[in-house]
């Protein structure tokens, strides 16, 4: 049962965000990739293809997509020139575009939260946040893996 509830919500959060990438003319790997650098801050594509397992020649690919639909941008890095960083742009129409689209499933989000109390609620957030450590770390797991086969 576990296995299955699993790979219906992550197969139903991956398209999900397809489909909110689709609106902004990026890939849902793009659209990841705006949201890595949004919570992470400024890094170094070197940085970026690290965190997602992508070469640099994708992660250069990918940041010129963020740039062209004004997601990202490039500067040079103040400490080191020879090097860039990407930084995460937030322009207020960018962000009032993102609000929409994501408006729908934030209502709904809400309230289906309603329904359950605080505790519950709590157990929720937990469980969550426990699954998103497992699954950083068994992506970890597998990557190192893979690179001793490499």
């Amino acid at each position: 049962m576990a296995t299955e509830i699993g790979r219906r919500f992550s197969t139903a959060v991956v398209l999900y965000h397809g489909a909110v990438a689709e609106r902004f003319g990026l890939s849902a790997t793009d659209w990841k990739c705006g949201e890595i650098l949004l919570r992470m801050g400024p890094m170094n594509p070197t940085q970026l293809a690290a965190l997602t397992g992508m070469s640099t020649a994708a992660v250069t690919l990918v940041i010129d997509r963020l740039e062209q639909a004004g997601f990202a941008r490039r500067e040079r890095d103040p400490n080191d020139r020879r090097r860039v960083l990407v930084y995460p742009t937030a322009t207020p129409e960018i962000e009032q575009k993102v609000e929409e689209v994501f408006r729908g499933l934030t209502e709904k989000m809400e309230a289906l939260m309603d329904r359950y109390s605080p505790q519950q609620l709590q157990a929720i957030v937990d469980f969550i946040q426990q699954t998103t450590r497992l699954m950083e770390s068994e992506t970890d797991r597998l990557r190192r893996e893979a690179a001793k086969r490499a």
